[in-house]
């Protein structure tokens, strides 16, 4: 059946042109696109049988892998809604998830088990299925992933306006609590053509996917895009510097996708293994800036430039990128993508000149439409028509966008407005410094006081606190220098991948009551 909305044709032009190329590749496991769209038109009927129909949520537990693929385009074929739940989340946070929700159907991994029944929730009134390793034993009390395709595909993609919910993803909260991220056929299509073209995924293109595709940077900005261009996906659940390596050497891998602290691990694994990737052509590190250093120590190996990019779960996709072909100023966030207009405004909302900064807003085909079952969260997420992203930025003369800090994450010492992010650049410069997160914390006479977290490079003792005091002393403010220096081996991620900043923010707090002698390499006990 024709498809009525475009992302339920995701496929098609690939599958009219090249049905024998290989889609997926999950470990020794592969689809090509006429396997792929099989499997989905499978899974579409079974989810219709089990009773699923156009609105009803179906939530996946799953890491990255083939079923979960599956999962998410037979959900847009019979108009579900997909709900890919963080495979760290734990029972709290998935209760929470579901109480929000109310999914029909759920589809969690055999591993995940105990987190549903730490959660409380009872198969027995939710029909769930379960996802084992190939080979593996499933749940003898539950039904098998695999009874969900074991029918014929009849069932077509259902009819279905553009404007109908297609995925909720969940995103950590400034209250505590997660927010659903509601996309429709119409928001979710556009995120992914943004990425295509802003990245330039193409036919030829082999892209390695370590990002979970639970979230909008591995499904929206990686995966989908490069089902759309008719490329090969290889998946993996966030490879080690070592497993991705590799993966790029096996497969021929064009293109890979980072967190900007993950490109650092990546970039110090290849210089000291010596290894040489020659097939890569394209990379990008976002979620937080990446230093100027790093760019440099990109480039001396692969001899071009790593791209640098912000983007966010409410659109989707990435809004403002360095351009893959053309300049790129390091540091800067670059240019709007594709389909994006971006202002950047006062607090009255009123547009600022290029060199002053304020907040970053934007108008998007690709923006959600609000957060699932919050009217509140999702009426401040708007003003006047622009989603507001929280993000505080500046233009420069070129239209260049220029990444100051996060407005919640802002610390105000004295009047004086600190963003985290232009002390982390300085201290991550530093040859002795692995990595660095800065924290406000508070302070009697000065209201908040920057506090830095330092992770030294390799097993060296690293630089002291009095070394790093006059290193930033020379290149910041006085009232940006942080009052104290926190050493630890490995700074601590949240379930996105990206440095805690929460748990940080308290664990600087307490240690600053703290008396302990200076420069004592502290450990951060695993949660």
């Amino acid at each position: 059946m024709r498809p009525s909305t475009r992302l339920q044709g995701l496929l098609n032009q690939t599958l009219a042109a090249q049905r024998d190329k290989t889609a997926l590749r999950c470990g020794d496991r592969r689809l090509s696109y006429a396997e792929l769209d099989d499997a989905v038109g499978r899974m579409a009927s079974g989810l219709k049988r089990s009773g699923i129909k156009p609105g009803d949520r179906v939530m996946w537990f799953l890491p990255n892998c083939l079923e979960a693929v599956v999962s998410t385009l037979a959900c847009y074929r019979t108009g579900a809604v997909s709900l890919p739940i963080n495979y760290r989340y734990v029972g709290p946070e998935l209760r929470f998830v579901f109480d929000r929700t109310a999914p029909s159907l759920l589809i969690c991994h055999r591993d995940r088990l105990d987190v549903i029944a730490d959660a409380k929730l009872d198969p027995t009134t939710l029909p769930t299925f379960v996802v084992a390793e190939p080979g593996g034993e499933g749940s003898p009390a539950l039904p098998a992933w695999s009874d969900l395709l074991s029918g014929v595909d009849s069932a077509g993609n259902a009819d279905l306006d553009e404007e109908t919910p297609a995925l909720i993803l969940f995103t950590s909260g400034s209250t505590g609590h997660p927010k659903g991220v509601t996309h429709t056929h119409r928001s979710a299509w556009w995120a992914i053509e943004s990425s295509r073209q802003a990245l330039d995924i193409r036919a030829p293109d082999t892209v390695l996917v370590g990002k979970p595709i639970s979230h909008a940077g591995g499904l929206q900005t990686q995966l989908l895009p490069t089902l759309a261009a008719g490329g090969e996906c290889i998946i993996e659940m966030k490879p080690t510097p070592q497993c991705a390596a590799q993966l790029i050497q096996r497969h021929s891998v064009t293109q890979y996708g980072m967190l900007a602290s993950d490109l650092l691990d990546f970039i110090e694994y290849l210089e000291q293994s010596g290894e040489h990737l020659p097939s890569l052509r394209n990379s990008i590190g976002s979620g937080d800036s990446v230093p100027v250093e790093l760019h440099h120590r990109f480039r001396d190996l692969f001899g071009w430039e790593v791209l640098e990019g912000s983007g966010m779960t409410e659109i989707g996709s990435y809004y403002a990128m360095n351009p893959r072909y053309g300049e790129r100023k390091w540091g800067s966030l670059g240019l709007p993508t594709p389909g994006t207009t971006l202002d950047i405004v006062d607090s009255d909302g009123m547009a600022v000149p290029p060199g002053e900064v304020g907040e970053i807003e934007l108008k998007t085909e690709a923006s959600t439409t609000g957060y699932w079952d919050d009217p509140d969260g999702t009426a401040a997420l708007f003003r006047d028509g622009w989603l507001r992203t929280g993000d505080l930025g500046r233009f420069d003369q070129d239209g260049y966008v220029w990444f100051v800090g996060r407005s919640k994450l802002m610390i105000v010492r004295r009047g004086s407005n600190i963003a985290p992010a232009e002390i982390e650049n300085v201290l991550d410069a530093h040859p002795k410094v692995h990595a660095s997160v800065v924290v406000g914390v508070v302070d009697a006479r000065d209201g908040h006081v920057p506090v830095a977290w330092v992770a030294p490079m390799g097993d060296s003792a690293g630089p002291d606190s009095d070394t790093l005091r006059a290193y930033v002393a020379e290149r910041l403010a006085p009232y940006q220098v942080p009052v104290r220096y926190l050493f630890t081996r490995e700074l601590p991620r949240n379930t996105t991948g990206k440095f805690d900043r929460n748990r940080l923010q308290q664990l600087a707090e307490r240690a600053m009551s703290k008396s302990f002698p200076p420069d004592t390499l502290l450990t951060i006990p695993k949660v």
